[in-house]
């Protein structure tokens, strides 16, 4: 049997609410550090550090890019933060896939959906070329956001068969 192989990275787009936490997290380390330095002398050096790793910490919690890995009909959703840090998000098996289509009115509806319980954003966050999946995971119905490539999208067809939706 043939094996599918598909990965693919896609950067987060910056958004106004990062601009803020980004400007935030810098001017709340250069306030901070020279007061820490005043008030606690010799060990303030050691507490200024601290500081200034965790802005370093939270600024690349702040950059992501998102890489969806598809083996044979099994999707993987990684992120990976400031091009250093990996984790998994999710795995979905086919099985687990109850619709998926592009984001237009039939997105709204499952949205809608009270059965739905969790909307997970793992898109580029621009607006063109979003796709959704519903999943059936542990009992709990989530609507996944997400921006494959077409490529990525061909080669998921097979194994969804008529739960793609071709609106």
């Amino acid at each position: 049997m043939e094996q599918n192989y598909f990965d693919e990275i896609h950067k987060r787009s910056t958004d106004a609410l990062t601009v803020f936490l980004k400007t935030f997290l810098v001017g709340t380390c250069v306030a901070v550090c020279p007061l820490v330095l005043m008030a606690f002398g010799g060990f303030g050096v050691i507490l200024a550090a601290g500081v200034i790793y965790g802005a370093y910490y939270f600024w690349q919690k702040l950059s992501r890019e998102y890489e969806y890995i598809f083996t044979d009909g099994e999707l993987d959703i990684d992120v990976i933060y400031g091009r250093v840090r990996r984790q998994r998000l999710i795995t979905i098996k086919p099985r687990q896939i109850e619709a998926m289509g592009v984001v237009t009115e039939a997105y709204q509806t499952y949205k809608q959906d009270p059965s739905v319980k969790k909307t997970l954003d793992f898109s580029d966050g621009s607006k063109e070329n979003r796709y959704f999946l519903v999943v059936n995971s542990n009992q709990l119905k989530k609507l996944i956001l997400f921006s494959p490539s077409d490529r990525l999208v061909e080669a998921m067809k097979p194994y969804l068969r008529e739960r793609f939706l071709n609106v």
